[in-house]
């Protein structure tokens, strides 16, 4: 368990880094731009392929970042006011069909990229293949289905407890 517990934290670094750096190039990039286009009446043909791409970096690698932090929306008014026992089993039903939805929209998001990638399609200003910019879509679907997975097991190994109470506490180890 300690060996997943340090991959896990080590891809949470991965995770802030990758988020961190596409927000920072972007707004330098778009900012630069402005500034270009304002002084020198000349803006950067690329600025925006490259923001549309972050956009899509950022999208994706954040819905496995949100997964992981518990930062997903949440109507929890019907849910507070059920029974203990009714909020666990609740709570893992949700897990598990989140998982089992992100999953299969990883899979179709891994067919898109390979069909993709079969039609060899290149970005138009920096002929950068598609396929390499958008395996970000089923990567950011595959972390947070994976992150409900762990939830859902954590929470049928905590039988005793309330399911949704014990995913807070063990995040914040």
């Amino acid at each position: 368990m300690k060996i997943i517990a340090t991959i896990d934290r080590i891809w949470e670094e991965i995770e802030k880094a990758i988020l961190s750096l596409t927000t920072i190039s972007m707004s330098l990039m778009l900012v630069g731009n402005a500034l270009s286009r304002y002084f020198f009446n000349k803006s950067w043909a690329f600025t925006e392929e490259v923001g549309k791409m972050g956009v899509i970096v950022l999208t994706f690698m954040g819905l496995g970042f949100a997964a992981r932090k518990k930062m997903h929306i949440e109507m929890s008014g019907f849910f507070d006011l059920m029974p203990f026992k009714m909020q666990r089993i609740v709570g893992m039903g949700v897990h598990f069909i989140s998982a089992i939805v992100l999953l299969y929209c990883a899979y179709l998001g891994l067919e898109y990229v390979q069909h993709l990638q079969k039609l060899g399609q290149v970005s138009t200003i920096l002929r950068i293949p598609l396929s390499v910019t958008m395996f970000v879509v089923p990567l950011g679907f595959f972390l947070s289905g994976l992150r409900y997975c762990v939830d859902l097991f954590i929470g049928i190994k905590q039988k005793d407890s309330n399911f949704m109470h014990e995913l807070e506490i063990t995040e914040e180890r």
